[in-house]
């Protein structure tokens, strides 16, 4: 009878194994999950722009510069744009598509990566549920990384790399003509991205612990894990080797990485908020941050997976990202791509050693957990495209679509500008820090005061002391013949307290300067100069600002007694230009009667 119950359990299991419509539904909602969850509008990046704006110089030009070509300060500076091929690219897929070929050449590496991952995972064997699963859980966390720039050409080649050296290493050690694509890899990495260095520690684990293997067999091989022949472990170092030189093959060769190293030093890093630990406070509590320390200390189950299997690069791997990763925020993505596959491996790993066959079955063959992934899919994807997902279950600042988003994106300033030829009237903007790319990309022939390349912490310093006022920034104002202003203020309704404290308060009260343009999040200033005479007198916004209503209300009150007509009018004039606007509503409602 017992048999017979063995058997019929045998059939049971079999049955469902051989169905495969779950597996199916997973994918293909996890597909569209990733499309979707990939598919959102620049909102705030400013790095973007000047890639795009890069990769149009080199188009027109043909040169790739080695100093800087945008900034009127820092002009004929040492700046090596090392992220140059994408930036080509990039720009000749903008010219054919726009903003959308953009996005869905981001979404388009974001599914291939995803594909590698599942190519992996399969070769493991591990199920579908427990991949599904995990790979959700590693899509969120990185969520900050998603945006259309270089770093998402690393993540594709780690996982390309990952997937090269697992096919390798495991499961096709004869077919060691897969390796000769490694250096190709390096070649177009070295001209994409300076990820390439953590690519180059990853290729680097993987060749020592073939080395160490190779002289101590009888401590770190295993049946699975086989020690490389003398001919092969050559070859793979001759590999080694060539995918080191061909890092050189770029642009300006070894200074390239003295350049990047040197950027990595600067001081002005340490206000930014992905070079600051991932446990300093300001992250706790956040999403992304826990989704990266659950992979971090899951990595003790990669651990017991290694002992467990003698598997030394897993281990070493394992063991050289965590340092890695505990450095800056910006690294913590890199680890959790390229360990999260390990991560997988070893659950998967530590549920089919489990005793219960009841247990492991219902992970990873039972289709209860399948339908409940499935339905947090179907959750998340009727969630994403009206933002609810984002905005109300997040608590995340993101806007599904294409294009720009201009809620933080100053578009409707920038439209001004152009339709007033400010560019071309003025010479040398002071810009706030988060615009300096989107000006030198909206408008080719000008210079900006700064921008997010970082080009070095003197420009950055003074950027500083103008913005925050520190004494003598008037002074800096007028050596550097700043003569129009523009300030990008996305929280501005939430947190006006920002005008007070910035330069805005100094262009609102002072008369040598005049605002003409504004709206709920961007302000623009022009100097009291004879060039911009017709401007002013057309444009001035003399009473109605968000300002005066905020901070300076006596101005307000009074013009409304003395010029009560220019008041009407400025609010009238801005009302109609922004009809939707929350403080031009606001001061309508109290002045525009």
């Amino acid at each position: 009878m017992a048999k017979k119950k063995k058997g019929s359990s045998k059939k049971v299991q079999k049955i469902i194994k051989e169905n495969p419509v779950y597996n199916y539904i997973l994918l293909a909602l996890f597909a569209i999950f990733i499309i979707l969850l990939t598919t959102f509008k620049i909102s705030g990046d400013d790095d973007v722009f000047w890639h795009l704006a890069t990769g149009r110089y080199i188009i027109e030009t043909g040169t790739v510069p080695s100093t800087d070509v945008f900034g009127f300060i820092t002009e004929g500076q040492e700046w090596m744009p090392f992220e140059w091929g994408w930036d080509v690219i990039t720009f000749f897929i903008f010219k054919a598509s726009g903003y959308t070929g953009l996005s869905i050449f981001r979404t388009l590496i974001f599914l291939i990566i995803f594909f590698l991952y599942f190519l992996i995972l399969r070769k493991f064997k591990v199920s579908y549920t427990i991949s599904t699963l995990i790979l959700t859980l590693l899509a969120f966390g990185i969520i900050d990384r998603l945006t259309p720039r270089p770093h998402i050409i690393s993540m594709l080649f780690f996982v390309l790399l990952l997937y090269v050296i697992i096919d390798y290493r495991y499961f096709n050690r004869e077919n060691y003509k897969k390796l000769f694509f490694i250096p190709v890899i390096f070649l177009l990495w070295a001209n994409l991205h300076m990820g390439i260095l953590a690519g180059m520690l990853l290729f680097g684990i993987y060749i020592l612990s073939e080395v160490i293997i190779f002289y101590r067999p009888q401590k770190f091989s295993s049946k699975e894990i086989i020690p490389l022949t003398k001919p092969e472990l050559v070859r793979i170092l001759i590999i080694f080797f060539a995918s080191v030189l061909v890092m050189f093959i770029n642009p300006n060769s070894f200074d390239t990485y003295l350049y990047a190293y040197a950027h990595t030093k600067m001081k002005l890093l340490e206000t930014i908020n992905e070079w600051r630990s991932p446990f300093d406070e300001m992250f706790s509590g956040g999403f992304v941050s826990t989704i990266y320390k659950i992979f971090l200390f899951g990595g003790v189950l990669i651990l017991y997976y290694a002992i467990k299997k003698k598997d030394l690069f897993v281990a070493i791997l394992f063991v050289g990202f965590v340092f890695y990763s505990v450095r800056a925020v910006r690294f913590t993505v890199d680890y959790i791509v390229i360990c999260s596959v390990f991560l997988i491996i070893s659950i998967s790993f530590i549920v089919n050693n489990i005793k219960n066959e009841s247990f492991k079955n219902f992970i990873n063959v039972n289709p209860f957990p399948k339908v409940l992934i499935s339905a947090a899919l179907l959750f998340f994807i009727f969630n994403l495209p009206n933002n609810n997902l984002y905005l109300e279950h997040l608590k995340y600042y993101r806007i599904t679509g294409f294009g720009i988003n201009s809620d933080f994106i100053p578009t409707q300033m920038y439209d001004f500008m152009r339709e007033n030829r400010i560019t071309e009237i003025g010479e040398r903007p002071f810009n706030h820090f988060g615009t300096g790319g989107s000006l030198v990309w909206n408008f080719p022939d000008s210079k900006n005061f700064i921008d997010s390349r970082n080009l070095n912490d003197e420009i950055f310093s003074e950027y500083n002391s103008i913005i925050s006022m520190k004494p003598g920034f008037e002074k800096k104002l007028d050596e550097h013949n700043i003569d129009y202003a523009f300030y990008l203020a996305p929280d501005l309704v939430r947190i006006p307290r920002e005008m007070e404290q910035t330069i805005i308060s100094y262009f609102s009260k002072n008369e040598d300067w005049k605002l003409v343009f504004w709206d709920d999040k961007s302000f623009l200033f022009v100097k009291n100069l004879p060039k911009f005479k017709d401007i002013i007198d057309k444009y001035e916004y003399r009473y109605a600002s968000p300002y005066n209503f905020k901070y300076n209300k006596k101005i307000l009150e009074n013009a409304n007694v003395a010029d009560k007509e220019r008041v009407r009018s400025e609010i009238n004039r801005k009302a109609a230009e922004e009809p939707n606007g929350f403080i031009i509503n606001s001061i309508k409602q109290v002045y525009g009667k």
